[in-house]
């Protein structure tokens, strides 16, 4: 353990921006975190208890820090490094798994915040998976909706909904049916298994500053699945019975509200998806989708605390990667919460400028590789309010829209908006 540092009242840890390089836990006294609010800007204090960590997000994340750290009375501290803290930890890998229900339920608050600048319902699960299985089927995407009925019918058997299930179940195998030999006809590939999600932001994956998984592959080859481009790995709604853990491709992670839908996130190795359900054993809050052949690990609960107990370093490197997680969804939070269409979709640019490491900053122009779906997604609005607005930007010669990209001129100036609207 650290040599134990005291604090004096009104003394100041760390401050918000600077660079985190320590995990804290309070022994004695009194400490406040203040954080500004994301949606309203005000300040917000959260006070840690004796026994309690904190500033771990940050420096776990390798992020700078959301907050200011504050003395409210004489108080003592113990203060570990990163490498510190690993070491501890992996010394007692149930802090690990405590911390890991910790960071869950963080990371399901902010999906629900998500979910309300969405106007996504809040349904019972059957209600919900149902709806979502309509929707495709609405929509003529008609894969998914074989997916979701399916899940439905396995899920909720005697569901109130069961009975209209499997008449639209027999009504996607139909149109799959006639899609399928309408192709054969023409000598193409099916129209059906051409609906691809792919939203080309490759590059606009976040950055998991340095951190790689190790593992014993071989004896967990057993446990890994494939997918194909486009498949549905699961829906929102669903029971969470398995999580994932990448080893090759990309996954697209979005929530459905109403008749368009939001990005979450784009990941890609060694990230993990699916884990908030088995940790808190709720409900799915997202839809996942291949976007490459995808091969990942699946493991249920049993599995995921057993790989957590038996795999220290593993264990940690979750951990880790959970963290820089939660910065990453906050700040899709971020954009959801600005006022208007044309604010959230110049702060997607500047989200993607902040994300991406291989563009070319030598100028204030940035070029996009997305399309006008992939802004839509993003920002959480339909794909004619982000047309309309992308059309705007680029009367006002803001950017320019070809096939396959969108060039922004100047990046400082988005980012000038971006910073008025939140203000405001």
């Amino acid at each position: 353990m650290p040599k134990p540092v005291s604090y004096k009242n009104g003394s100041l840890l760390y401050c918000k921006g600077e660079e985190a390089e320590k995990v804290y836990i309070l022994q004695s006294g009194k400490i406040s975190l203040v954080y500004e609010d994301i949606e309203t800007g005000k300040n917000i204090s959260e006070q840690v208890q004796p026994g309690e960590f904190f500033g771990e997000k940050s420096a776990l994340g390798r992020y700078p820090r959301e907050e200011n750290a504050i003395a409210l009375a004489d108080s003592v501290v113990a203060a570990f490094f990163v490498t510190e803290f690993e070491l501890f930890a992996m010394s007692n890998t149930k802090i690990i798994l405590k911390m890991l229900k910790k960071f869950s339920s963080q990371m399901r608050q902010i999906h629900v915040k998500i979910f309300a600048h969405m106007e996504a319902d809040t349904l019972p699960p059957d209600n919900g998976l149902f709806d979502i299985g309509e929707k495709y089927l609405k929509n003529k995407r008609y894969s998914y909706a074989k997916y979701v009925f399916n899940r439905y019918l396995a899920c909720y058997p005697g569901g109130k909904d069961a009975a209209k299930a499997k008449n639209n179940l027999h009504i996607v195998e139909i149109a799959m049916a006639q899609a399928a030999q309408e192709a054969a006809s023409k000598k193409t590939a099916p129209k059906i298994q051409a609906e691809q999600q792919k939203p080309e932001v490759r590059a606009a994956v976040p950055e998991k500053a340095g951190i790689a998984m190790e593992m014993d592959t071989e004896s967990l080859a057993r446990f890994i699945r494939t997918f194909r481009p486009g498949e549905i790995i699961f829906s929102e709604f669903e029971p969470g019975e398995t999580f994932y853990l990448i080893q090759s491709g990309r996954v697209h992670l979005l929530k459905n509200a109403g008749q368009y839908e939001c990005t979450l996130g784009i990941l890609e190795p060694p990230d993990m998806f699916g884990e908030m359900a088995i940790l808190e054993k709720l409900p799915r809050t997202a839809t996942v989708i291949a976007i490459d052949e995808v091969k990942a690990i699946e493991l249920n609960a049993q599995n995921f605390e057993i790989l957590m107990l038996g795999n220290p370093a593993m264990a940690f490197k979750l951990l880790c990667l959970f963290a820089k997680r939660i910065f990453d969804t906050k700040r899709r939070l971020m954009i959801l919460a600005l006022p208007d269409p044309p604010a959230k979709v110049a702060d997607v640019f500047v989200m993607l400028d902040e994300t991406q490491a291989n563009l070319d900053k030598s100028t204030e122009s940035r070029k996009f590789n997305i399309g006008i779906e992939d802004v839509a997604r993003w920002a959480g609005i339909s794909a004619l309010q982000a047309k309309d607005t992308l059309y705007a930007f680029a009367t006002q010669k803001r950017l320019t829209i070809s096939s396959g990209y969108i060039e922004v001129r100047n990046i400082n100036d988005f980012t000038r908006y971006v910073n008025s609207r939140r203000n405001q």
